[in-house]
């Protein structure tokens, strides 16, 4: 009985370390161009900040979706979804 509980616990520990390892690696956010933001995105982003160039993009991998994220050179955050429309700003 002792043997079967320790085999389980062991079992147990080990998936639970491969889960933290494969959280780790798909929860990234990488730093893109702006050229590689959705065109839908790209397109928002010239017709509302005209003249506004990108600070920086992220692109947002988390496990169950996918969002990006731009600063402007004016200060603004936008953020998009995996399609790249708008879901949300800061300024």
């Amino acid at each position: 009985m002792k043997k079967s509980k320790l085999i389980f616990v062991s079992f147990m520990g080990i998936i639970m370390a491969v889960m933290a390892v494969v959280i780790d690696v798909l929860d990234k956010d990488l730093l893109i161009s702006a050229n590689q933001l959705p065109l839908t995105a790209q397109n928002y982003v010239q017709d509302n900040f005209p003249g506004g160039t990108v600070a920086y993009a992220k692109l947002k991998n988390d496990i169950i979706k996918t969002s990006y994220e731009v600063k402007l050179n004016n200060g603004f955050e936008l953020q998009f979804d995996n399609y790249g429309y708008l879901t949300g700003f800061d300024d």
